[in-house]
């Protein structure tokens, strides 16, 4: 959830790439509450290798790049993504289910469900030093805004690191 809402704040389209087993459970057309179905591009690999490569190509585009790797990037790998968002201006958003490793991210956060509409998300790292962790909402439609679908983000509570 937490690369789709800042997915969602980002114009232009968004690349989301993984492996195929995993790609093809998704279904953009879940996320309208958040953004336009529409400009998600589901770009399936069938190896670590070649997710890698997709999203080093991607971010060489101004479009917003979600790629599920399972293990964290290695320096070299990630020095690579860098370079490429660098020289764009793209945002790369790298979803890991096992072991984060050095790398040359700018930041790291984990998210966990907090609530309902609600996560907890934590700064395991960030270059400038600015880590911390916060509670942050969601606000839909039909929440407590008149029904209005405004789909902004609230810090709803910073919490102790």
């Amino acid at each position: 959830m937490f690369a789709v809402l800042i997915a969602s704040r980002m114009s232009g389209p968004i690349f989301w790439i993984g492996l195929q087993r995993e790609i093809e459970t998704l279904n953009p057309a879940a996320l309208q509450d958040f953004l336009d179905p529409a400009r998600i591009t589901l770009i399936a690999g069938v190896s670590r290798a070649e997710i890698l490569w997709a999203a080093e190509q991607a971010l060489r585009t101004p479009a917003a790049i979600i790629a599920e790797i399972g293990q964290g990037p290695d320096l070299r790998e990630s020095r690579r993504l860098q370079i490429a968002a660098e020289e764009s201006g793209a945002v790369g958003i790298m979803l890991i289910n096992g072991r984060a490793q050095t790398s040359a991210a700018e930041t790291r956060w984990e998210c966990r469900q907090a609530g309902e509409n609600q996560w907890a998300w934590i700064s395991m790292k960030d270059k400038r030093g600015g880590g911390g962790a916060w509670r942050v909402s969601w606000e839909g439609e039909g929440d407590a805004n008149g029904g209005r679908q405004t789909g902004a983000i609230h810090l709803a509570a910073a919490t102790a690191a």
